[in-house]
């Protein structure tokens, strides 16, 4: 650190120097133009950096002391630079296409007629705040590491660029301002960042090879949608502010769109869209707790002694078989075998079938070895192959299917081996609730439905596929006795696996029984999992195939009108999936329909879809409708990625046992 320097006294020296920069603009233009001129750069100035105002320096708060926390030299800190760098190029890039097309319009939205001059000169600051909103993050970066000084040092750099291209950019009045400040954002992003993590030798190529997907897939979105909307004349006949207002949202939509496909196209996954994060955490009170963790047991003595009985007993009591398939699943892992050594049922085995992984899946599964867990791996042949290979080496006397992504409430299995203790028949399936989460399991959200009782599987099949609904996979307990009379899980299908071999398993039950208390935490994939559809034809036949188990096990058990009507509501609801571009399938469930004494109409697209139908087609408004909720929810599942490594740094309060249980499972 520089002799006589503080941290606290650079910080504001910078502050200082950083608004002098930030004023020279006006005084140039305000010098060499007229008031009015003035006022409209002004007006466009502060749109541009309305983005840095409200979304960097709010997020400056949470990541400038999330990466303080972190020791400077390791690679933790450099893993969740990158993070942050990306995040910031993902939100940026993509809202400076955005912006830069619609910001004509939104200036007349805003300000209203009479203010076009300043639209006019707000497009040429637009291709600049993507730069501007990663170039922030330098700082970031330097205070992190506690070195303000070279922050400040760095300011006279940035003062003395972005002076002399404001005096080269002058001489073409406004707009040529409002370029220079682009060009100096772009000018200064590489060496900016390469100083600022000089110290801890984070370079250049680090940086680049973190942002440049960002850049392309802006730059795509924005020529693709800038084309589009020049072809479009139906939206320029429409005048004033609500043809302005119309244009802004259509636009956006499409533009982001395209953006986000390029960028999972760029990346060839969609784990980008998982690192987008939220705004302002300390804004939002959620608190901790709701359906969590903590109700495994009340700590009383009664809970200890029951725990101690159980135990002296395990020969004694049934055996349980917990079989976890394994694909590429490095990051849950280790959280979803806790969760199964975790159970209070005592006389358990835990079975893990790596796929054939790609990633560290089976070595961190291999940490967990032991008498009571075994760790084997196969040739990559899908979920269901690895399925049906942990069940030929169970030995337990019911089976819990768990994904490798899923976390059983401690006392999931107890709850529900506490039917067989009473007696219960071994053709009888146990079912119980589950709750759906990204990272934080502790705030998983348990929405009960119409299959959350007690009922016969012929009419829990017709709830089912009457109402749209269904349960988890690993909400399930089966006997040996129902597993071995279903037969293997289908390796044929893709998509829908568990829907069809749970049908099978429904033909040969007597009974469902519904224990409100064992419950499953699902961990939500968005796009990024397997029971994403999309346009693949391999997973659209295997949920036909799927669909023709479901009529067929439905109608083997019930043939009543209800259960028909049932039937065909299930058609219509899977028809979306394969409208229009699968004909061959559509006439298929059409025949299938007519043969239940019904008729299948075209698919009903959401009203926030259904204009693209008119402009693009119905194959782009369906595919937008079925994919963009998956984007959205990935969004909230990055935010909620965020929270959870900040709640995961803090020492469990007295708030809740929830969180220090659920952050126990996710320690490595």
């Amino acid at each position: 650190m520089a002799a006589g320097t503080s941290p606290p006294a650079g910080r504001w020296y910078r502050f200082g120097l950083n608004y002098v920069t930030r004023n020279t603009d006006n005084l140039l233009i305000g010098a060499r133009f007229s008031a009015l001129e003035l006022g409209l750069y002004k007006k466009a100035y502060d749109l541009f950096s309305l983005s840095a105002n409200q979304f960097v320096h709010s997020l400056t708060i949470v990541f400038v002391s999330a990466l303080s926390r972190v020791e400077k030299h390791s690679e933790e800190y450099r893993k969740n630079l990158l993070s942050t760098l990306t995040v910031m190029a993902l939100f940026g890039m993509g809202l400076a296409a955005n912006l830069t097309l619609i910001g004509t319009d939104l200036i007349r939205v805003l300000l209203g007629p009479g203010w076009e001059e300043s639209g006019k000169i707000f497009m040429f600051f637009g291709p600049g705040i993507g730069a501007m909103i990663v170039y922030h993050t330098h700082g970031w970066i330097h205070l992190s590491l506690g070195r303000a000084d070279r922050w400040f040092k760095w300011g006279f750099v940035e003062f003395a660029v972005t002076v002399s291209l404001f005096f080269v950019g002058v001489h073409w009045g406004p707009p040529g301002v409002a370029i220079a400040w682009t060009v100096s954002f772009w000018l200064l992003l590489l060496p900016a960042i390469a100083y600022a993590g000089s110290p801890i030798g984070f370079g250049v190529g680090a940086f680049v090879n973190a942002i440049w997907r960002y850049v392309v897939a802006s730059c795509v979105a924005g020529v693709l949608t800038a084309w589009a909307v020049q072809n479009s004349t139906a939206l320029y006949r429409l005048s004033g502010v609500p043809g302005a207002a119309l244009r802004v949202v259509a636009v956006s939509v499409v533009l982001y769109l395209l953006y986000f496909v390029s960028v999972i196209v760029l990346h060839g996954s969609f784990e980008p869209i998982y690192q987008v994060v939220g705004l302002l955490r300390d804004m939002l009170p959620w608190k901790r707790g709701g359906v969590g963790f903590s109700e495994a047991g009340d700590g009383t003595g009664a809970e200890m002694g029951r725990d101690l009985l159980f135990r002296s007993q395990s020969e004694e009591l049934p055996k349980v078989s917990i079989l976890i398939p394994a694909y590429n699943s490095e990051e849950w892992i280790a959280a979803t075998i806790r969760s199964a050594l975790g159970q209070t049922w005592p006389n358990k085995e835990i079975i893990v079938v790596d796929d054939g992984s790609k990633d560290n899946t089976l070595a961190v599964a291999r940490q967990f070895e032991s008498a009571q867990v075994r760790v084997v791996t196969q040739v990559n042949q899908g979920a269901s192959a690895a399925r049906n290979a942990a069940f030929s080496m169970s030995h337990g006397e019911y089976i819990q299917w768990l994904d490798a992504d899923d976390i059983l409430a401690p006392d999931k299995i107890e709850k529900q081996m506490q039917l067989v203790t009473q007696g219960i028949g071994e053709r009888t399936l146990i079912s119980g609730p589950w709750g759906q989460f990204w990272h934080r399991p502790y705030r998983s959200r348990f929405k009960p439905t119409s299959l959350w009782c007690d009922l016969k599987p012929g009419d829990f099949l017709l709830r089912k596929m009457g109402d749209g609904v269904f349960l988890q996979t690993s909400t399930w307990l089966v006997s040996r006795k129902l597993t071995e009379l279903a037969g293997p899980w289908s390796t044929a299908l893709s998509v829908d696996d568990d829907g069809e071999y749970f049908c099978r398993v429904l033909r040969v039950s007597d009974d469902v029984r519904f224990v409100p208390e064992s419950k499953v935490f699902y961990r939500y994939s968005g796009a990024h999992g397997l029971s994403y559809i999309g346009q693949n034809d391999r997973k659209l036949e295997s949920l036909w195939r799927s669909v023709q188990v479901h009529i067929d096990s439905m109608l083997a058990m019930d043939t009543s009108a209800a259960a028909k009507a049932a039937c065909v509501e299930f058609l219509q609801t899977n028809l979306i999936y394969f409208y229009p571009t699968r004909k061959d399938i559509v006439e298929k469930l059409q025949a299938m329909a007519h043969g239940l004494g019904g008729r299948l109409v075209e698919p009903q697209l959401d009203w926030k879809f259904a204009w693209l139908k008119t402009l693009c087609g119905w194959k782009v408004a369906t595919h937008a409708q079925l994919f963009l909720p998956h984007i959205m929810c990935s969004m909230i599942r990055s935010w909620d990625k965020v929270m959870f490594n900040i709640d995961s740094r803090r020492p469990a309060t007295k708030s809740g046992v929830k969180l220090e249980v659920s952050h126990t499972l996710y320690e490595s």
